[in-house]
């Protein structure tokens, strides 16, 4: 008997996740990783969901135009400002009223600022723990019961490899990437017998806009070490790792290696100490 259960096991660790049919929300999928997720997710069948700043609408429907014609899947565009206190629950309504059940939500869009916590206005670091942790948890928490009470569905949660260590100058910006990747894993925990995974994509600095934004460094000390990742490339890589059910996936082993191994190994005033140099803008 117990043999039997071992290679049960063993059978649906290595089982892929099929992606064919299966309709899935994207927040932040006009640019950057959610735009190359959505592709990926194209790719595979999928039907998509597209969720993006209003200010980004244009762009969202092209881009979901592009989608449907290319790999001949369906798409709905839902351009809601997540940082507005009711942002989530709009989001919520709107997909829920489309008569359609999602499969999977992949929570994305993110906002950061860069600079000294002490300088940066408090209203726009309110707004990046607004988007990036808060829209997280209330769209996790109003989609979850329904792919709890189906008995089918995944989450995956686009955080960082910054929330596996301080971010100084851009302090918020970690913090709320250590809170989603927390809550993610004990969710999961709390779930893991219902069928449901959650699962977390982690990547180090990518080439997307909001790296581009004002005040952002154009070149860190960190890519001397990483490099500046593509979001495509991020994106083929993370919905590979998805499909296998990973609940962590980092890409690149040198960032694993220094989210998985150096937070662990080195003291936590030298895991703080060590980022507040290679996080700085590079020639200062």
């Amino acid at each position: 008997m117990r043999k039997k259960g071992l290679t049960i096991r063993l059978m649906e660790r290595g089982k892929m996740l099929i992606l064919k049919g299966k309709n899935v929300l994207i927040t932040g999928a006009a640019s950057g990783i959610g735009k190359a997720l959505a592709e990926c997710f194209a790719r595979e069948g999928s039907n998509l969901f597209l969720g993006s700043h209003p200010r980004e609408e244009d762009q969202l429907c092209r881009w979901a135009d592009y989608l449907e014609h290319q790999y001949h899947i369906k798409t709905k565009k839902f351009p809601v400002d997540l940082s507005l206190a009711s942002g989530p629950e709009l989001l919520y309504r709107q997909v829920e009223q489309t008569g359609k059940t999602i499969d999977i939500l992949v929570n994305n869009a993110g906002i950061m600022l860069y600079g000294d916590f002490a300088n940066l206005p408090l209203d726009g670091q309110l707004e990046v723990i607004t988007v990036n942790a808060i829209a997280y948890l209330k769209l996790m928490r109003l989609f979850l019961p329904g792919l709890i009470e189906k008995k089918s569905g995944r989450i995956l949660n686009v955080v960082s490899a910054s929330a596996f260590q301080p971010t100084p100058h851009h302090a918020v910006y970690g913090a709320t990437k250590a809170f989603v990747q927390s809550l993610s894993e004990a969710v999961g925990q709390e779930i893991k017998s219902s069928g449901i995974k959650i699962c977390t994509l982690n990547p180090s600095y990518t080439d997307t806009p909001m790296l581009r934004g004002k005040g952002f460094p154009k070149k860190l000390w960190w890519y001397s070490i990483s490099g500046l990742s593509s979001p495509e490339n991020i994106a083929r890589k993370g919905v590979k790792a998805f499909k296998k059910g990973k609940p962590i996936y980092i890409p690149g082993i040198q960032n694993w290696f220094a989210a998985s191994v150096l937070t662990r190994v080195f003291p936590r005033r030298l895991a703080s100490y060590v980022p507040s140099l290679v996080l700085r803008e590079k020639g200062n």
